[in-house]
């Protein structure tokens, strides 16, 4: 890169205008010109108090605020240079007359700041440092000013010659303004003369010795006062010599300490050119724990990873927190297909700016180089905003923070942190050879810095892996509540956070719309809703379709076809009821010999999309259709994937059909089969709860043909035969039944907000269909790949490792159960033993079939000739050695390469050569083409499947908001469901939620500080109580299927046993609150807050006391006495000390109960008095006088709640009658 500079002066009507233009030569830009332009005013006032020159202009200053020079006492104006406040910025800023009880004698007021040291300040980008004189300019007391004496015509200096350096033409501009005001002020008037006793003086700041003296005195300014030289009035000043000379022993005193502490940094950055400034900072930084070294050369690099000391891997990040209390530190990981162990990357330094999906190099530590990595990234988080000014901005983000731990639930499942520490290398990113960096939306950082009111401002992006950016933007109001795009150009080795550039704004957050783009966005669908309209030259490539001129096949079109639709074949769709897009129909009818014919039938979507076409090329960049959870965004266009090629009922339709002669006496095995173009018109469009009931035998079906509805039936329950002992055939081979957490919603029509949640209903029918496309796309893969053994698109699904099974494996244990994953065969039994011992608990066997389905890995497409061989083709989840897409072709790009691929082995060897390599065709049968066509197939599915997940948060997130909102004359609403303890974390529990098919965190310790954090209500069972915490917990075990926490012993509600300790294992029944946690940063997630357990629903123990038997106290009286704490009232504190016995009434009749207060405060005596409290969530306490739950030493001792040894007489004594309470289970159901 090279610089050249050339400055060109003119005079024009408006005054002298200065140019400068700079030449940039870069490698991917070559050669640039920037021009910068300067217009020299006249009209700049001075703005001292006592000059009558300029009274108009300083009348108008002191109108609109601005603070004017009063050089009274002391008579003097001080001009610091560029060394002075650079460094000693902390005391220009604190020396002011008024703070500390100073002296004005002593004080350091009337400055005026030069643009000339701002402009150098920001060149070395010290932009905390400006703030800082700006901030004093701005301060009333200070009467100091910011000139602008570079754009002033009587105080700008022209570059010097070529050896001046950039310092020596500073100290030029200084002096030439010193010069000014002195001249200025001795020709002010004489109401100036008359207002002071004896002349004002301008006294130059310096730090620099010899070099200050042959600059500002060959200037004609006198040294130290003296009024040798030119311009009288002006004299230059040692900084330490001033200090001492006119200052106060206390601004002397803070001189030495400022001087002492700054000493050998690199804080007077005249000491260096801004260039150099710059190397040396990088350098240094370089040579720190605390930030990234620079990468490696290419060379190194290449070196290295011949030798094996360095590894090549795409890095993805993990959210793992460490230890409580220590801060969270950034974690990524390398995974190596060699089977070697993962790479882990720990801290912000050791990842060196690598980002999510970067293709990084990564060097190898050894254990003491691990060892020492560790701790600097803990000094390092500890260190964060020390460096420089900008980087030091803005690092704290409270509401940040919370949102996102609730986003990411925590830290790491135990059994994956484990397992990561115990099978994992450590390493250091050397060098990134490949940025992922894409749009990120974002929204803007604003705090209580004050960075708000700068043009320089942190975007935070939705996604919490990828790094804060800084941006520049000055129309602050526009953005600072709405989402937006930024875009990253770089990332500097010194710098803590990536530059970016801001792209575009979304909508305002929270807005409907603007989630959905931003969902779009963040998955690399679509810029916006609006761009997935489909293009013109796209839409003009479609029939015509209109209540006019209707579509209809030609003859032409149905040459070739199988003719269905008078052979006595009753085609039927069965879909989801409102479904449009009907790609898949079927047909079941007896033939001769007591056979019966199978038909799966597709829609021919070939025949209207060409390759090449521009409906083609739109279809393959999309991929497939998105279905988020209120709307869809079609692949084709809808003429297509609504109409014509939709399956409608009654109406004539082309499409691929698989028809099979099958032996209901032989297992349905398939004596034939054929594949071919039909023409089908279905009979009806059926949906899956009317084609159960026809499964189940129901007559009269609504919405039924009549005199159709015993056919539809015949066909159904026959279809319904044969798919059974195919699903069958499938299991004995190792299929396994996964499961699914999809929910359905509905939504008011009026105002599209969401009316209800539950997850879909699972049914017979499901199955069915489910199984016939199954069939379908494996007939169709042995098809293809006997055609094209080389370039057939499949799809695979690969076997998992053990080590993925740890967490079930462990959890089933829990509950007696051993899970056998050695193979799919022997998991799938192990799931129907687990089935066959959780009959009365479905919600067990489905946390146990998520917990595998978590374990699997991506199914994905691939073409055959990549792969080592048909051994590689195996469909580990539906145990079949071949597999494909085939049934879907109007929302999967996928199904039309096979479809294409399959019509081009029926057309037989000759039509089914390699295609000509034209523009107009694709190459479907060439390997490279079908397997770079599969890598993006895959990318663009997972970003779908992620942006439905999202878009079921999100309206799970609106319809909790809308649940628990507060209404007009109704207080907000707690929505209150049952869970089941999915997983443990380091810090509490994953749940889920049945009811609303939701899973969320419930935190046990605050991550922080390590503080624990356990409600009252699961002591109480009361909702009421889940905002007030239970002081003096102790001993929180976190376990890979278990947690507990140690309770105070003298918590009276319920008898602790031996051990007292609270435990929650996996699979373990628990009520919950479900929040919105409203945040302006992204997308407001939905928390859960323990309520209670279901007690004795867990077996073996879990989920009890001490693995005994709870029992609620028979005492509810007491519950209203006890005392609030006076350091947080929605703390439930420990006991502190005895009181006298105040007279009660309670369950046992008597008087006198002993009750402990909290301490001495006299605000917890007036607490405790009778005033009704809240707790934090705002809501009035439940049963209680406080808000706090204070302890009863005494009531430890009542020997009646101690005893363990007679339960029954316990709950059967007379006067003991158990409580009624809605609120908790009883105990013993």
């Amino acid at each position: 890169m090279a610089h050249t500079r050339a400055a060109v002066v003119s005079e024009d009507n408006s005054g002298m205008r200065t140019e400068t233009i700079a030449f940039r030569r870069s490698k991917r830009q070559g050669m640039t010109m920037s021009v910068t332009e300067r217009y020299m005013r006249h009209d700049i006032p001075c703005a001292v108090s006592l000059c009558t020159r300029c009274a108009p202009q300083n009348h108008e200053l002191q109108r609109r605020g601005v603070p004017l020079l009063n050089p009274q006492h002391p008579r003097r104006i001080l001009v610091p240079d560029t060394s002075v406040v650079s460094r000693f910025i902390e005391l220009l800023e604190s020396a002011a007359a008024d703070d500390h009880g100073w002296s004005s004698l002593g004080s350091l007021d009337n400055i005026v700041f030069c643009q000339t040291v701002l402009d150098a300040l920001d060149k070395r980008n010290r932009s905390r440092t400006i703030r800082n004189v700006r901030r004093i300019a701005a301060d009333p007391r200070r009467s100091s000013v910011v000139f602008a004496n570079e754009v002033f015509a009587e105080t700008a200096v022209p570059d010097g010659p070529s050896d001046e350096s950039s310092t020596e033409r500073d100290m030029r501009a200084v002096q030439q303004t010193a010069k000014w005001y002195a001249q200025h002020i001795r020709d002010c008037g004489p109401a100036a003369a008359a207002a002071v006793s004896s002349p004002i003086r301008i006294a130059i700041l310096t730090l620099k010795g010899t070099q200050a003296d042959n600059v500002y005195r060959s200037g004609g300014a006198a040294a130290e006062g003296s009024e040798d030289g030119v311009s009288a009035g002006v004299e230059v000043w040692r900084l330490d010599d001033f200090v001492v000379q006119n200052c106060s022993p206390q601004v002397v005193d803070h001189y030495r300490e400022i001087a002492r502490a700054t000493e050998g940094t690199d804080m007077d950055i005249t000491d260096k050119t801004a260039l150099e400034h710059a190397q040396s900072r990088l350098q240094a930084k370089s040579q720190t724990a605390h930030y990234p070294a620079a990468y490696w050369s290419p060379q190194d690099v290449e070196d290295g990873l011949r030798a094996g000391t360095l590894v090549r891997g795409k890095i993805r990040m993990l959210r793992t927190g460490p230890a409580a209390g220590a801060s969270r530190q950034p974690q990524g990981i390398i995974d190596r297909a060699d089977g070697a162990p993962s790479i882990l990357v720990s801290g912000r330094v050791a990842l060196n700016r690598a980002c999510p999906g970067d293709t990084v190099v990564v060097r190898l530590l050894t254990d003491s180089e691990a060892a020492a990595n560790n701790i600097a990234a803990a000094a390092a988080k500890a260190d964060v905003g020390g460096g420089n000014g900008d980087d030091a901005e803005s690092e704290s983000d409270d509401e940040e923070s919370v949102a996102v731990d609730q986003i990411d639930a925590g830290e790491e499942p135990i059994a994956e942190s484990e397992a990561l520490a115990a099978n994992h290398a450590s390493g250091v990113v050397v060098s990134v050879t490949e940025r992922k960096w894409r749009p990120f939306v974002a929204t803007l950082q604003i705090d209580g810095s004050g960075s708000s009111s700068s043009s320089r401002h942190l975007a935070v992006p939705v996604d919490v892996n990828v790094p804060k950016i800084r941006i520049h933007y000055t129309d602050i109001a526009a953005i600072a509540d709405r989402y937006f795009v930024v875009a990253i150009d770089g990332w500097l080795a010194d710098s803590q956070y990536p530059h970016g550039h801001f792209v575009r704004a979304l909508g305002r957050i929270g807005d409907l719309d603007a989630e959905i783009d931003t969902i779009l966005v963040e998955r690399q669908i679509a810029v916006s809703q609006a761009s997935l309209a489909f293009s013109e030259a796209s839409l003009r490539e479609m029939p015509v379709d209109s209540p006019l001129q209707p579509w209809c096949p030609s003859p032409d079109d149905i040459e070739g076809c199988r003719d269905l639709r008078d052979t006595g074949t009753l085609v039927f769709s069965i879909d989801p009821l409102g479904s449009q897009d009907i790609d898949d129909a079927v047909s079941m009818r007896p033939v001769d010999g007591g056979k019966l014919e199978l038909g799966v039938h597709i829609a021919d979507v070939t025949r209207f999309v060409t390759p090449g076409s521009a409906t083609d090329t739109e279809a393959q960049a999309r991929g497939t259709t998105v279905y988020l959870a209120d709307r869809r965004f079609n692949m084709i266009p809808e003429i297509l994937s609504e109409r014509i090629c939709s399956l409608r009922g009654g109406q004539d339709r082309f499409a691929v059909s698989v028809m099979w002669t099958l032996d209901p006496e032989n297992e349905y095995s398939a004596e034939s089969v054929w594949f071919g173009r039909t023409l089908i018109r279905s009979a009806c469009e059926m949906y899956y709860e009317q084609a159960q009931d026809l499964l189940d035998g129901k007559t009269g079906v609504n919405g039924i043909d009549p005199a159709m509805e015993p056919g539809f039936r015949q066909s159904i329950q026959d279809l319904a035969k044969a798919m059974r002992v195919l699903r069958e055939r499938r299991q004995r081979n190792g299929a396994l039944e996964l499961a699914s957490t999809e929910v359905k919603f509905e939504f008011h029509k009026e105002t599209r907000a969401v009316a209800e949640v539950r997850p879909k209903k699972s049914l017979e029918i499901h199955r069915v269909i489910e199984e016939a496309m199954v069939f379908a796309n494996t007939a169709v893969a042995q098809r293809i790949h006997q055609h094209i053994p080389g370039a057939a698109l499949l799809r695979r699904h690969r076997s998992p490792t053990r080590d993925r099974f740890e967490r079930l494996v462990k959890a089933a244990g829990t509950r007696g159960l051993a899970i056998d994953c050695s193979s799919n065969a022997a998991l799938a039994d192990s799931l129907r033993r687990v089935a066959q011992a959780a009959h009365s608990d479905p919600d067990l066997l489905f946390l146990a079939k998520s917990m595998a389905t978590l374990a699997m890995q991506e199914a994905d497409y691939f073409a055959t000739g990549d792969c080592g061989g048909p051994a590689e083709f195996a469909h580990y989840g539906l145990a079949l050695d071949y597999y494909t897409h085939f049934t879907s072709p109007i929302r999967r790009y996928a199904d039309i390469i096979v479809h294409r691929q399959l019509l081009a082995a029926l057309a037989g060897a000759e039509s089914s050569a390699a295609e000509p390599a034209s523009a107009s065709v694709l190459p479907v049968e060439s390997r490279q083409w079908v397997g770079s066509v599969a890598a993006r197939l895959n990318e663009r599915n997972r970003q779908s499947k992620v942006a439905q997940r999202e878009s079921t948060e999100l309206f799970q997130s609106r319809f909790v908001a809308q649940k628990t909102q507060k209404e007009e004359g109704r207080d907000s609403q707690p929505l209150v469901a049952d869970g089941v303890v999915a997983e443990v974390r380091t810090n509490g529990l994953i749940v889920y939620v049945p009811r609303f098919g939701l899973r969320g965190p419930v935190h046990l310790r605050d991550k922080a500080t390590g503080k624990i954090q356990l409600p009252l209500s699961t002591l109480s069972g009361k909702p009421g109580d889940v905002d007030k915490i239970i002081d003096g917990c102790t001993e929180f075990v976190a376990e890979s299927d278990r947690l507990s926490i140690r309770l105070p012993i003298n918590v009276p509600v319920f008898h602790l046993g031996d051990h007292h300790r609270l435990s929650f294992a996996v699979f373990d029944h628990v009520k919950v609150m479900l929040r919105v946690l409203e945040t302006r940063r992204r997308r407001a997630p939905v928390y859960l807050t323990l309520v209670s357990q279901a007690w004795g629903a867990a077996s073996g123990g879990a989920g009890a006391l001490g693995g005994s038997r709870a029992y609620r106290s028979s005492l509810p009286s007491l519950e209203k006495k006890f005392r609030i704490s006076a350091a947080n009232p929605a703390v439930l504190a420990r006991s502190g000390r005895k009181s006298k016995p105040t007279p009660t009434e309670n369950g046992l009749g008597q008087s006198g109960t002993p009750e402990d207060t909290l301490g001495d405060n006299e605000e917890t005596a007036a607490s405790s008095k009778g005033g009704k409290s809240k707790g934090r969530s705002g809501s009035k306490s439940a049963g209680y006088a406080g808000g706090a739950y204070g302890v009863l030493e005494k009531f430890s001792e009542m020997s009646l709640l101690e005893t363990r040894r007679e339960p029954q007489r316990l709950g059967s004594s007379p006067g003991t009658k158990q409580p009624t309470d809605p609120g908790h289970a009883d105990p013993q159901s």
